[in-house]
Parts: structure tokens; sequence; C-alpha cells
């Protein structure tokens, strides 16, 4: 569509105009200087009642004005941007690869190939030391960074042999010592000593359900047999070092224990299989086991409470009388 259209007088001198629009509403304006007839433009769409322009004249001097302002504001960025080496287009950031961003630490990256070479370095420890001196980022040899890092050698060398020393001490020399007479520890033995008697007739009738039972009273509360056991070898004279009489009870401790617990010869070696069927033949096996072991487990209680001083157990045999019924 083309179509002349005449504006008002601007600054008392006409200025003729031509419309060259595509399609309606859309002009593009070319100035020329003969004035020529005033005729309406067919790409304008008209008002039907008032049979003026729908775009006044006004409205399209302003738009006129303002697309000659963009061009000139394009000219000068462009020109800015080719003085400052910027591209003079926008870059397409869908294109563009985005760029991988990692923590701190190489926490994205710890199992990657060609990452850092140690799980833990001086640097994840600054925590410890601060600012201080490391023995690592020590830049020339300097006599102040030179005594701490020997200090802190000489400091952890004497907590290495510390604990060294620590782990050689005997378990039974840091168990505090028991703070109530020793026959107050024998009174219990001696009710084990009685509860033995029991079993020689439990284990020939094979009858394993109250042989547990007793050995639970003799492990148990009230007996309690490995701690009385150990309180009463603390207790004793440790004169002699291995020939004491506290290393002797400390080891026939130990074998009681161990003794009275082979007693029950089919939870010892059978307990992951309960449902197993026992035969007459294995049933005469462990019957003598058992047997074997009680008799090994009195002859050690026995030469325990030999090694008892006389005083002792005449106070434990006399305290044991008035609580028969508790044994």
């Amino acid at each position: 569509l083309q179509c002349t259209m005449q504006l008002p007088m601007l600054h008392g001198q006409a200025l003729g105009q031509r419309c060259c629009g595509q399609m309606a509403g859309v002009h593009r304006v070319a100035n020329f200087s003969a004035p020529r007839p005033q005729s309406k433009c067919k790409a304008v769409p008209e008002d039907s009642e008032a049979g003026k322009p729908l775009i006044s004249e006004d409205v399209l001097a302003r738009l006129l004005a303002a697309e000659a302002e963009a061009q000139r504001l394009r000219k000068q960025l462009a020109a800015a941007q080719a003085a400052k080496g910027a591209p003079t287009s926008v870059p397409d950031v869908m294109a563009a690869k985005p760029k991988r961003v990692d923590g701190q630490g190489d926490r994205e990256t710890l199992f990657a190939k060609g990452g850092r070479a140690s799980w833990l370095s001086e640097a994840d420890v600054n925590f410890f030391v601060g600012d201080g001196v490391g023995e690592t980022n020590v830049p020339v040899k300097d006599p102040e960074y030179e005594s701490v890092v020997q200090r802190r050698l000489l400091i952890g060398g004497l907590l290495t042999l510390g604990a060294a020393a620590f782990a050689l001490v005997p378990t039974e020399a840091l168990r505090p010592k028991p703070s109530k007479p020793l026959y107050f520890y024998v009174v219990p033995l001696l009710r084990v000593k009685d509860l033995l008697t029991e079993c020689p007739s439990i284990i020939e009738n094979a009858d394993w359900v109250q042989l547990r039972q007793v050995l639970t009273r003799v492990q148990g509360t009230p007996n309690d047999l490995l701690s009385n056991l150990e309180n009463v070898a603390n207790l004793l004279s440790d004169v002699g070092g291995a020939q004491s009489p506290q290393s002797r009870a400390q080891q026939l401790a130990r074998e009681i224990n161990e003794y009275i617990d082979s007693m029950d010869s089919i939870k010892k070696y059978y307990d992951s299989m309960p449902t197993r069927v026992i035969t007459a033949a294995e049933n005469a096996g462990f019957v003598s086991f058992s047997t074997q072991a009680l008799k090994a487990a009195q002859q050690r209680l026995n030469q325990f409470l030999a090694i008892i001083p006389g005083d002792a157990m005449q106070a434990a045999v006399q305290q044991g009388k008035l609580y028969r019924i508790d044994s």
C-alpha cells in the first residue's frame, strides 16, 4: 500500500512526508520538499463515525522522533563496543557450554582421575595450628621455624613412647583394689564349691537343662564366680613376682572359669544347631567330657582356696554357715 499525507506546519515551514507502509498502522516516512495536495492515507483505517484516522498526526510525529533517537543510540553503542573490543552482537547463551563450579576441598572430584594425591594434607588441618609454622610451608631455613618443628617432633615422640609404655602395663595392675575385706569374696567361692558337688549326678543322667541352671547360679548372681575370683586374687600378696600368691591365684582363676564354662559341652559345641538330634554315642561322649571338665574345675578351685590365708578362710566359713540357704 502506498499513500501520501500532508502533515501540519512545523516551525513555520511546510513538511511534506510520504507514507510507504506494508500493512495498516505501519508506515515508512520519507521527507520530500515539494508540498503535495492533501490526501487521505489508505493504509490507515478511518473512524467510521468521525472520518478521522485512528493514529493522530501528533502521535505519528512522536514515533518518528523516537525512531530517529533509537537509531542514534544504536550507532553510539556500536561505536563504544568497537572501541572496547567487545562483541557487537549478544552471544547465544544456550549454545555456550556451561562451566562447572566445584566447591572447596574437591568434594565433587574426590574419586576422579588426576585428583589430589592424598586424603588429608596439612592445608586441611589448619584449624589446629592456624597461621602458625608447618612442616611443609617453610620457605627458607629460619631458626624460629626449625625450633617450632623440632619441638613438635619431640612432643610427638614422647607421647608415642608414653602410649607404648602404658600398653605394656598388665591389666591386673590397673585394676583397683577391692574395698571389702577378703573373707567377703571367699564366701561365694565356698557356695560354688558346694554347688559343684551336685553336678556329677546331673551329668551322669545327661540332664543338661538342670546342669545349665546350676551353672547359671555359679557364673551369675548370687555367686559371680569370675568377679569374686579376681577380687580375691587382687587382695592376696604380690611379693615374689611370678611365684607370688597373687600371680598363682590369677592363673588359677582363669583356668577355673574356663573349665566351668566347658562343663556344658553340648551348648559349647552345638549351640549354633539347636535342632540337631544328638545320638546316644555323642551323648555319652558329652557326659565324659563334662565329667572331666567338672573334676578339673574342682581341683583348680581347691588349689585356689588353699592359697587364701587361714584367718580369712575361717571367717568366710563362719559367714557361709549363716547364709547357707542363699547358696
